[in-house]
């Protein structure tokens, strides 16, 4: 007499095989994450040698060695032709599926059309190399989702598995571009899932383990800020460091309505998308003539915030410049993250509200920590993501030394910025 297996038993048979392809499938996600995210960054070299010797100096760096017609007339002509591309390439590109990952994971099937992911990067490509005051990580972290999605439709996995390698390619994308694993896990799970799924997180975490161990095998990348040493943390600077914070988050709120009110300023100008962006690169330009700091993600000059006290007029001047760019870069339409500009726009407040404490009461504060606090407290305040936030601050400048003021500095900006009605950059 033949004699069958409960249905439990294949039930829990067929779970536990699905969890360790779905392990097996992070593992590979996670190397082929980090080889897009990769790809794109040495594409966006390649163009920028175009008009550089040096392209690996930075945009800013680029910006300062062009004449002044150049630098208005760059990021006009890169935005003209990125908005050429994404016009024409999404008519082209018109029945494939979403190529927003966000979208894809949480109301979605886990479906990223290829040729609507290519045409966003692609244009994103152009508008970053010219000088956009946008980031970077959106279409590497677009790049490495799309891999898991193509992953999990070649295999023809269920729905929620299919949105589960895509996470993975999203945390692979977002750990290799900003060397911080841990962080780039809690930002699928606080920010694309909206809440923690706790059986899912060990797929994540393997992804994005493995997409920064990639990069760091291949390039030996450090991280992403470098600070000076830092005098000890005494914690009668403490109260310091928390009233910063709740300025800094009281402040999350004006910045994402800025970014709302140009795009719809941009939205209402008679002008078809490739001239909406070429205005918005053409006010990048002008900019620049003062401060060539607006152009792209900003890194060297919060690497400067973090390290050489600059005059305060001078950071003033540098922020509202770069508040404008940001916010002309895209509401007219260029494709490419906030998260950097935010970080900048941070460190900046941080930076601000730190020589003001001090002229107050001389060496009462660590500038350098100011401004850590700052760019902690307006990401978590403009991600409602106070997890994340500490994390990345912590793995981006390697100080985990201070822990005790970063966590504070995003609980009190999500608490503040939630009191003043404000939400996320990202839309949930």
């Amino acid at each position: 007499m033949l004699r069958f297996p409960p249905l439990s038993s294949l039930f829990h048979r067929w779970r536990l095989r699905a969890a360790l392809t779905d392990l097996a499938a992070a593992a590979v996600l996670g190397v082929a994450g980090a080889l897009a995210t990769i790809l794109f960054r040495e594409l966006l070299y390649l163009i920028e040698s175009l008009l550089a010797d040096e392209p690996r100096n930075g945009l800013v760096s680029l910006a300062r060695s062009l004449a002044p017609w150049q630098r208005v007339t760059v990021p006009l002509i890169g935005g003209l032709i990125a908005g050429v591309i994404l016009q024409k390439g999404l008519a082209l590109a018109r029945g494939s599926a979403t190529g927003d990952y966000m979208e894809a994971v949480r109301v979605g099937d886990g479906r990223l059309g290829l040729r609507t992911t290519l045409v966003k990067s692609s244009s994103s490509l152009l508008s970053i190399a010219s000088g956009s005051s946008i980031g970077r990580e959106g279409s590497m972290v677009a790049l490495a989702a799309l891999v898991g999605s193509l992953a999990g439709q070649l295999r023809r996995l269920p729905n929620y598995r299919r949105r589960l390698w895509v996470s993975c390619g999203a945390a692979a994308g977002l750990a290799s571009a900003y060397h911080a694993p841990l962080a780039a896990v809690l930002f699928v799970a606080e920010i694309v899932w909206g809440r923690l799924h706790v059986r899912r997180l060990v797929p994540l975490v393997v992804a994005a383990v493995l997409a920064s161990s990639t990069v760091y095998q291949l390039f030996g990348y450090e991280p992403v800020y470098h600070l000076a040493a830092l005098p000890a943390l005494s914690l009668w600077q403490l109260p310091g460091y928390c009233l910063i914070a709740l300025l800094v988050g009281a402040a999350a709120p004006a910045y994402i309505a800025l970014l709302e009110r140009a795009h719809r300023l941009f939205g209402r100008l008679p002008l078809a998308l490739p001239w909406r962006m070429a205005a918005g690169g053409l006010l990048v330009g002008l900019l620049s003539l003062v401060y060539p700091e607006v152009w792209g993600n900003g890194y060297s000059t919060v690497t400067r915030l973090l390290n050489e006290p600059l005059a305060w007029q001078l950071v003033l001047g540098i922020l509202l410049a770069k508040l404008v760019a940001t916010a002309a870069s895209t509401g007219s339409g260029a494709v490419g993250g906030v998260f950097t500009p935010t970080l900048f726009v941070g460190a900046a407040l941080g930076t601000l509200a730190g020589l003001a404490a001090n002229a107050l009461w001389p060496g009462a504060l660590s500038l350098a920590v100011c401004t850590l606090v700052g760019m902690t407290a307006l990401l978590a305040g403009a991600t409602q993501a106070p997890l994340m936030a500490m994390l990345m601050l912590s793995e981006m400048t390697g100080q985990y030394a201070l822990l005790l003021p970063v966590v504070l500095a995003a609980v009190l900006a999500v608490a503040v910025s939630r009191l003043l009605g404000g939400g996320s950059i990202y839309p949930r």
